[in-house]
């Protein structure tokens, strides 16, 4: 188990050094590019998120590796700025998800049986759906909320 959480921990940020949260779509193609063995982009409604005035699209990232395994990631963007990423998990890999995140960031500044959240590292385990998420400065205060509304 202690090799597979250094495991876990080594392998837990999502981002390559190239994708940038709070940066625009075509700022952070070329990571995508790299990171995504393909690519979905969906053009949402704006109006089913809050971060978005006129915009809101969605970059379907299939192959992105994570916790050493290929995954779905979400590239969520408001706006033309990249506001949130969602790594798919497996439901029984949330344990060692969330035992990794406590060490790498400390206590989650909030914990319900949904989701654990570690504000000061951007990012939570969400437990209902289960996934991993990392977000922006200027989404802090939406998630916060969220979360420490209990959901």
């Amino acid at each position: 188990m202690l090799n597979a959480l250094l495991l876990a921990t080594a392998m837990l940020s999502p981002l390559a050094p190239d994708v940038q949260l709070g940066e625009s779509e075509a700022a952070n193609a070329a990571a995508l590019q790299a990171l995504c063995a393909s690519q979905t982009r969906r053009e949402l409604d704006p109006a089913e998120l809050p971060l978005a005035q006129s915009s809101h699209v969605q970059i379907d990232c299939d192959g992105y590796v994570f916790m050493d395994a290929h995954r779905r990631a979400e590239f969520v963007f408001a706006d033309d700025r990249l506001t949130h990423v969602w790594v798919l998990v497996e439901a029984d890999e949330l344990d060692m998800l969330d035992a990794a995140f406590t060490e790498q960031y400390g206590p989650a500044s909030v914990r319900t049986e949904g989701f654990s959240a570690y504000f000061d590292a951007r990012a939570a385990v969400r437990r209902d759906i289960p996934e991993a998420l990392y977000y922006a400065s200027d989404a802090a205060p939406l998630f916060e909320a969220w979360f420490s509304n209990a959901g």
